[in-house]
């Protein structure tokens, strides 16, 4: 217990003089420089410190000096706060310009067959050796079009019945594209679980 108490008021201490050392450090930089460490550092620089006081001074010409100055032929000198170079003038805004008409985005040229957003016309189905249809259902085919290909190959006998069982198995965006082989006689369901399942 003494331990802690000691630790904790050394701490306390510690903290309490490290702060008021660090108030002092900063109360020394901020103190404003005379003129000689101005002139000193300013000279380290490679700067020249003018007073404003002196350069006016120096600018107006006492009026012994502008008579001086007369009498000698010299010009007089101009007063400090008339500038020794005329301002410029304001620039002339440029008039607007009417922007061009854009020219057609340029066309891709592609050895590919273009893409069509409408689904490919199907194949017609090959004849049934032994019982079995081959079918290729085409990408992008609707339920309802997929179950017209069904029934002019002959895989299904009632379009609506097929319609029905697929509709109440949600499965009218799930159909995948390829080539099948059905079975005359072949249950709708059977039908169905080969359109949906993914091709490898």
């Amino acid at each position: 217990m003494m331990k802690n108490r000691f630790f904790m008021l050394g701490l306390g201490v510690g903290l309490i003089a490290g702060a008021l050392l660090l108030q002092l450090m900063i109360a020394g930089r901020t103190a404003p420089l005379t003129k000689e460490e101005l002139i000193r550092q300013a000279a380290s620089l490679n700067l020249t410190v003018v007073d404003p006081a002196e350069a006016a001074a120096t600018a107006t010409p006492s009026p012994e000096e502008a008579a001086k100055g007369q009498a000698s032929g010299a010009p007089a000198a101009t007063p400090a706060s008339t500038p020794a170079v005329p301002p410029k003038p304001a620039a002339v805004p440029s008039a607007a310009t009417t922007p061009g008409k854009p020219s057609a985005p340029a066309q891709p040229q592609s050895t590919a067959a273009p893409v069509t957003k409408a689904p490919a016309t199907p194949e017609a189905p090959v004849a049934a050796v032994d019982g079995v249809i081959s079918l290729k259902i085409p990408t992008g085919i609707t339920l309802a079009q997929t179950a017209d290909l069904l029934a002019e190959a002959g895989v299904i006998e009632d379009k609506n019945k097929f319609l029905q069982t697929a509709n109440s198995r949600k499965v009218n965006t799930i159909i995948q594209y390829g080539s099948y082989s059905f079975t005359k006689g072949e249950s709708i369901n059977s039908i169905i679980d080969k359109l949906i399942t993914v091709k490898k």
